[in-house]
């Protein structure tokens, strides 16, 4: 008969592998995700809600399945969390954005002139600003970058220019956008 110390629970390490590879893609996924997020007229909470409930539904199943010998209990659950959070969160929300960014290619766009809420900046890791509009588009809130317009335009330029087209899923797409008077 085996003691329990020598006892060594089974390792499942092709899904630890799966995971690590899931992860990876699901962070670059992430990244365009947002990318495309800028371009595409959909709420916040719809974007966050498609990042979170994969994982937060998924981790329940897979908490088992974690290669691990050192984490347990509720350390292993949020680690497990943030990784199937990141993971099929990430993957989930890049694939409704292009699903509904790349076949709005086809229809003709609609022009839509609206006034901007207030004016602002984003700053870059280089200490770059950049003008940005806060819209009330579709009943939300939607922040527009404009990093072709320097930061004294917000004085002349009072309604932000948007040429969209309807997405495959339903939310307009952003072709273009510009200040206008």
């Amino acid at each position: 008969m085996t003691s329990l110390k020598d006892y060594n629970a089974p390792q499942y390490k092709t899904f630890g592998v799966i995971m690590f590879i899931l992860f990876w893609v699901g962070l670059v996924l992430t990244g365009f995700g947002m990318y495309l997020w800028d371009s595409v007229a959909m709420p916040l909470y719809v974007a966050l809600l498609l990042w979170l409930a994969p994982g937060v539904i998924l981790t329940p199943y897979l908490n088992k399945f974690l290669p691990s010998k050192k984490l347990k209990g509720v350390a292993k659950f949020m680690v497990a969390l943030f990784a199937n959070i990141i993971a099929f969160g990430g993957i989930m929300l890049y694939g409704v954005l292009a699903l509904d960014y790349y076949p709005a290619n086809s229809t003709p766009p609609t022009v839509k002139i609206i006034p901007v809420m207030k004016y602002g900046y984003t700053e870059s890791r280089s200490g770059d600003k950049s003008l940005c509009a806060d819209i009330r588009y579709q009943n939300y809130m939607k922040q527009i970058d404009f990093s072709e317009y320097e930061l004294t335009d917000s004085n002349r330029f009072h309604h932000v220019q948007l040429q969209t087209t309807p997405g495959y899923l339903g939310f307009e797409v952003i072709r273009s956008k510009k200040l206008v008077k």
